[in-house]
């Protein structure tokens, strides 16, 4: 049986991606953006990122994957004006109370829904935000699915302050059933399917050479992808480098507003307080103790954290696995200009 699926008939008009690799700062900025006059609450959903993954790997077909992006959008949207699906997990970052506007969702709940929701969604301007996980790298789809109607805030980080996240999360993939990225098989075993291409190397890795190499992977392609964009997709792309962000996050709001086509709110001067922006430690932030991250001495200055996230690579990563993170670290910070030592 053969059928075409479209969706050429959509509810929203605008979205916003929140993107990085993980531990790049993409909770700091969810809460901020969604301060932001007639933007929604951040709302983190997997499906885009793993239909753009499949996607890009060939694994699903181009009209079926528009239709589900197409469809899920649609549907994120309406069920957030109705105040479906609300998240009140009080830890969670995205929960109701961890995000402006937690007192107009709840009154949300008791409103008409229908094609009422509808009109106000087109006649306010409403605007979707999700955040997803590694995905500038496959992101052709999503600009066949919205086209101008997207923008994507790219969260980016010097790669030796992402190490702690990855170290202590990436052994997750392949075994734990509660870890969600999308794996591979390769000789019976699976792995994430950033290791494609180096499965082999990747089995007999040790962790912090995983992780190294990973990043790179991961890095090298999102690169290769963004030079094959048109220059009308690249401006729909932000890239914001997390250490600059947090030191100095006013520098970049009026930018956001140019770029999203709105403004910020008096909640978000709050929305930065609650996540401890403008910051003189860069790593003083609400990290995750899950993945490494520990509330640092307050003593503690960003060069010196600089020094010992580097001993704890010489310490457990190859010397050839060094040479890569640290050309990684070199690009990165010549390319967006930070500085830290």
């Amino acid at each position: 049986m053969q059928a075409n699926f479209i969706k050429n008939i959509n509810v929203i008009d605008k979205l916003i991606f929140i993107d990085g690799l993980w531990g790049s700062g993409k909770s700091i900025m969810g809460p901020v953006i969604g301060s932001f006059k007639n933007v929604e609450r951040q709302r983190i959903e997997h499906i885009y990122g793993y239909l753009s993954t499949l996607y890009k790997f060939d694994k699903i077909k181009k009209d079926a994957a528009i239709t589900m992006m197409k469809l899920y959008a649609d549907l994120a949207i309406y069920n957030s004006m109705i105040s479906r699906e609300v998240n009140f997990r009080i830890f969670d970052e995205s929960g109701l109370i961890n995000n402006p506007g937690a007192l107009k969702t709840v009154l949300r709940l008791f409103n008409e829904d229908g094609d009422i929701v509808v009109d106000r969604i087109k006649k306010d301007g409403v605007i979707l935000q999700i955040m997803t996980h590694i995905m500038l790298w496959a992101i052709e789809l999503a600009f066949e699915s919205f086209g101008d109607q997207l923008r994507l805030i790219e969260m980016v980080r010097n790669p030796l302050f992402m190490i702690d996240h990855w170290y202590n999360y990436i052994e997750r993939c392949g075994t734990d059933p509660r870890e969600f990225t999308l794996w591979i098989e390769y000789k019976g075993q699976a792995l994430p399917y950033f290791a494609t291409g180096w499965e082999e190397e990747y089995i007999h890795f040790k962790t912090l050479d995983k992780v190294i190499h990973s990043i790179n992977w991961v890095t090298k392609q999102t690169d290769k992808t963004y030079q094959t964009l048109t220059d009308g997709q690249k401006k729909q792309i932000m890239f914001i480098p997390f250490e600059n962000f947090v030191l100095s996050p006013w520098e970049y709001m009026d930018q956001l507003e140019i770029f999203l086509g709105t403004n910020y709110t008096k909640s978000s001067k709050k929305a930065l307080k609650r996540q401890k922006c403008p910051r003189k430690q860069i790593s003083a932030g609400l990290g995750h103790k899950n993945y490494g991250w520990k509330k640092p001495d307050k003593n503690l200055t960003n060069s010196d954290d600089y020094k010992q996230k580097k001993l704890f690579v010489e310490k457990n990563a190859s010397n050839e696995s060094q040479k890569i993170l640290y050309s990684l670290c070199e690009q990165y910070e010549k390319k967006y200009k930070v500085v830290i030592m």
